[in-house]
């Protein structure tokens, strides 16, 4: 049975770019139902490039709310059995909407389907857009998606179509969040209900250097990664409250490891979150915990864990330049044979931070990693 198809569009001063969405979406091979932008007080030529394309769209204005509360009014809005939430920069792929519509339509358990992406940047000589890799997407079977997740976020949401009674049964977007809205929504839809992903490319995510946030509350593009670490750190503070162990790995893997096994690699999957989410501090404690649980030779499982430990896209600049943080390293290495195993592994993976920096020819990150690498 065929979906009804919504899309949503908040926007704030994007006239320059929300033009190149709006044409991708009404190049789509399965045309959506209904297409609704929420115009959250703009002060540029928004009006204007919306009303140009006259009856194809949906347009509400308002006064300036921030994106939570637009998306919040829109999903009140809209009349699709599908949400498919658009960002006001980004490019959709002609195939997106069939892809994605139709992996839920054959699959009726599940409530959310996610497909991949790819960055560009815009050539500002030749207007030319530059494609890069596409960009990481972990490889989840629908009961690892909330797990992974945790570690960090690689679900976005133009390539994220959702199911109206999905969104009705957890909740509207979390008003108290500049940041981080998006990621928290898919934490909470992947951690309550099924879902599935796909290994097709689905949108163009556009990188560029314009302001982001609300009216009086713009940031810089290169404040992206303070922003959201300040407010992931809020958000995880609340799934840890009174969350299973368990859920750091979804059933089916949980249902494989020994019980013996369990407490010690627990540790280490609270570590690596903590890890990767920037909140050094908590992981340091839950790795010196883990230290402390026996001499058993590290799992596969564990091993992996904790080379991904430092490898979050956000950075890890508290390890690297905080003394007392690389004492606590320091101190790691001297609580016996699986602790100083632990403190090697650690060390190892910020040479992808160091490899990263080198690309980005960033030589005083390239300073403070390999000063890193000195006092811990």
């Amino acid at each position: 049975m065929r979906s009804r198809v919504s899309v949503i569009i908040p926007t704030f001063n994007r006239a320059a770019l929300i033009g190149e969405t709006i044409e991708s979406l009404l190049s789509q091979d399965r045309k959506p139902d209904e297409i609704l932008v929420i115009d959250d007080g703009s002060s540029d030529d928004t009006q204007q490039v919306l009303a140009g394309y006259g009856e194809m769209l949906r347009v509400h204005h308002q006064e300036n709310s921030g994106k939570a509360k637009a998306l919040n009014r829109a999903l009140k809005m809209v009349t699709g059995d599908l949400i498919w939430i658009v960002d006001d920069d980004d490019i959709l792929l002609p195939h997106a909407c069939a892809a994605l519509a139709g992996a839920l339509e054959a699959d009726p358990l599940a409530m959310f389907c996610a497909g991949r992406h790819c960055d560009f940047e815009r050539d500002p000589e030749t207007g030319e857009h530059m494609l890069r890799p596409a960009g990481y997407m972990r490889d989840s079977a629908p009961d690892e998606i909330f797990p992974h997740l945790l570690e960090g976020c690689h679900i976005f949401q133009p390539g994220l179509m959702v199911r109206r009674a999905a969104y009705e049964a957890v909740g509207g977007f979390r008003e108290d969040l500049m940041r981080s809205q998006d990621y928290e929504m898919i934490l909470r839809l992947s951690r309550r209900l099924p879902g599935v992903q796909l290994d097709q490319i689905v949108f163009h995510h556009r990188e560029h250097e314009g302001a982001r946030g609300e009216a009086g509350k713009e940031f810089a593009a290169q404040q992206n990664a303070e922003r959201w670490a300040a407010f992931n750190r809020r958000i995880f503070t609340e799934i840890f409250d009174g969350m299973a162990d368990r859920e750091l790995f979804g059933p089916t893997l949980w249902a494989q490891i020994p019980d013996a096994e369990r407490p010690r690699l627990i540790e280490i999957a609270k570590a690596t979150v903590f890890a990767r989410q920037r909140m050094w501090p908590e992981a340091m404690a839950h790795l010196h915990a883990a230290a402390k649980l026996g001499d058993a030779p590290l799992s596969t499982e564990e091993t992996a864990r904790l080379q991904r430990l430092t490898l979050s896209t956000l950075g890890a600049p508290e390890l690297i330049e905080d003394p007392a943080l690389q004492a606590q390293l320091r101190a790691l290495g001297r609580l016996g044979p699986t602790g100083k195993r632990m403190r090697a592994i650690l060390k190892r993976s910020m040479l992808w931070q160091l490899r990263r920096a080198l690309r980005e020819r960033n030589l005083p990150q390239m300073w403070r990693i390999a000063s890193f690498f000195v006092r811990s």
